[in-house]
């Protein structure tokens, strides 16, 4: 079987969506914990502002560089109906549900109510695509390395 995988390029909306949520997050429980101290305000203290606004900024960016969307394509592979089965096991024991399931486009999911709120955030869907000449898998770059190990390395029995 051959695999290969292939980064896009940064998504700027992601970024931007990923920032504005780290931003909400971190200020949200600071103004929290400010508020239940007694003396609410913005700023933790003067020169907070390099914690509370330049950090999830600069996180979001550095996230979105690292953790890019990509597809794996798997070619010359023996038999398709035990690889997407064994794809499926992989993304299931990941935390992953199938949602829509056609003769060749596969859409995953997060399990849990948690996951799947924070997947508007993190945008960590994964979409199976089914063709004869191979299978592509379109998803996060971590998500991604993970399935090719297991796919390269990992020996199954049958």
């Amino acid at each position: 079987m051959k695999l290969e995988r292939t980064l896009f390029k940064i998504s700027i909306s992601e970024t931007i969506i990923l920032s504005i949520f780290m931003l909400t997050v971190l200020n949200g429980v600071i103004f929290l914990f400010l508020l239940a101290t007694g003396s609410p305000r913005f700023l933790l203290y003067d020169t907070a502002w390099i914690l509370q606004i330049v950090f999830p900024i600069v996180y979001a960016v550095f996230q979105s560089l690292i953790n890019r969307n990509g597809v794996l394509k798997l070619t010359y592979y023996q038999d398709l109906i035990k690889l997407t089965k064994q794809i499926e096991s992989l993304l299931f024991n990941k935390g992953y549900i199938v949602i829509d399931s056609k003769t060749v486009y596969i859409k995953y999911v997060k399990k849990t109510k948690l996951g799947k709120f924070l997947n508007q955030f993190f945008k960590e869907n994964i979409n199976v695509q089914v063709t004869e000449n191979g299978v592509s898998i379109f998803a996060k770059k971590n998500v991604l390395d993970s399935i090719f190990m297991k796919l390269k390395y990992v020996k199954t029995n049958g």
